[in-house]
């Protein structure tokens, strides 16, 4: 990017042969200001990702739609639980049994102690007790660990939300099969978002990181962004480096919203800036009418930068001292 281009207005009226022909002017001039890089940015959501099934089974239920907002714990669908609901019951029935026998153990072995110490058993018989107790406890533990395995599988065939957010895209509807992987919905969480740009390698050496971005989206006045970083990582296909700005809190964007951020930078010389309403646009081509000396008005193509407030940046096409008309329609007529 070439260094930006401010204009200075000298006057509404560019001198004699244009105050006899009556068209307004200025003349522009480079003077020092501080340049962005209008970056073209994609609005994505902080937190947002694709929830998957765990289980293999068929859709029984969908409980939200495409857009709908939800709350963190909140069921989403459901998938046939199958034989899953007797395996629960199985591993728990298991579990307390060996309860009841860790009990039992650990009460036999208090009592081994017991006769022991009167001298009733051998130390054989004591250790034979103990031994017992541990296995009890060993076996115990095992079914539980189980019982909790069941019940977390059996859990699965209900897919809840992660977090409270919106549902951004919903693949699946009541009777397709689900397998362990295999997306579902998509969730994204509207509280916090950020804007992600690339920025050209050429520019990544002049950002100004300690300035103070801007958001402009469409006519609306730009918002200031105050945290925002540069990666320091080159994409070696597109050769930029990436951008992101957080957004303030409450802002009304959407993720997938193209905006445009304007990304500080240092070490800039003098630029040129028109008025917007100076420029003439023909397809793809810009420009605006530039007054000689006899007052007459000639139509230039310009290579325009960033837009900021009213007016817009020149890139290359005009110079120092040069007049331009600021009403294209009233010089096209000349």
């Amino acid at each position: 990017m070439k260094p930006a281009v401010i204009i200075a207005i000298s006057g509404l009226l560019g001198g004699p042969a244009a105050e006899a022909a009556d068209l307004a002017t200025v003349t522009v001039s480079a003077q020092p200001e501080h340049a962005v890089y209008a970056a073209t940015g994609v609005i994505e959501a902080v937190r947002q990702g694709v929830l998957a099934a765990q289980v293999s089974g068929r859709i029984a239920e969908v409980l939200v739609r495409n857009g709908d907002a939800v709350k963190a714990g909140q069921p989403l669908l459901r998938i046939e639980a199958g034989d899953s609901a007797d395996a629960v019951t199985a591993s728990s029935a298991t579990a307390r049994g060996a309860a009841a026998r860790l009990e039992s153990a650990r009460a036999d072995f208090e009592r081994a102690q017991r006769l022991r110490t009167a001298d009733y058993i051998s130390m054989a018989a004591l250790q034979r007790a103990e031994a017992a107790w541990h296995s009890a406890e060993a076996e115990a533990q095992a079914s539980a660990a189980q019982a909790r395995a069941a019940q977390t599988r059996a859990a699965w065939h209900t897919v809840t939300a992660p977090y409270a957010g919106h549902v951004m895209d919903l693949w699946v509807s009541a009777g397709d099969l689900a397998a362990p992987g295999k997306p579902l919905l998509g969730l994204y969480d509207p509280a916090a978002l950020r804007v992600i740009a690339q920025l050209p390698e050429s520019l990544a050496e002049r950002v100004d990181k300690g300035g103070i971005a801007r958001l402009a989206v469409g006519a609306a006045a730009p918002l200031a962004v105050a945290s925002w970083r540069a990666i320091s990582a080159v994409d070696a296909a597109s050769h930029s480096v990436e951008v992101r700005a957080e957004l303030p809190a409450g802002s009304r964007f959407t993720p997938g919203q193209f905006v445009q951020l304007q990304v500080p930078l240092r070490d800039v010389g003098p630029e040129i800036r028109i008025p917007l309403s100076a420029v003439v646009r023909r397809s793809e081509v810009a420009g605006v009418y530039v007054v000689d000396d006899r007052g007459t008005p000639r139509l230039r193509q310009l290579r325009l930068g960033p837009v900021r407030d009213n007016s817009v940046s020149v890139l290359s096409g005009l110079r120092s001292g040069e007049r331009v008309a600021l009403d294209p329609v009233v010089a096209g007529r000349r």
